[in-house]
Parts: C-alpha cells; structure tokens; sequence
C-alpha cells in the first residue's frame, strides 16, 4: 500500500516538474526574445499602436 502511494506521488511530481519546466522554459524563450510571438499577439500590438486598420 505504501509503495503504491509512493508510485503515484512520485507520477503526480514528475508530471509537474515537467509541465512546470516547460512552462519557465517557454517564459525564458520569450522573455529573452528568442520564441516568436504568435498572430494574435503581432495583431494586438499592432492595434494598440495604430498599424492595423480594422476598417480595410
């Protein structure tokens, strides 16, 4: 019984410690520049900024 506790904490931490790592991987990269923003993104900047016409 203990042993099979001990196996499923021990999934239950490796699943966040993955999920957990590549989320701070994934906010490194793009605090850093290096991860190319998405569209969603590029067209939000771009409005805030006055480069998109929505009326076009």
């Amino acid at each position: 019984m203990r042993t099979a506790l001990n196996a499923l904490l021990f999934v239950i931490g490796l699943g966040l410690g993955l999920v957990g790592g590549a989320a701070l991987l994934a906010y490194a990269y793009q605090a850093a520049g290096l991860y190319p923003p998405d569209d969603a993104t590029i067209k939000f900047i771009a409005r805030e900024r006055g480069w998109l016409r929505e009326d076009v």
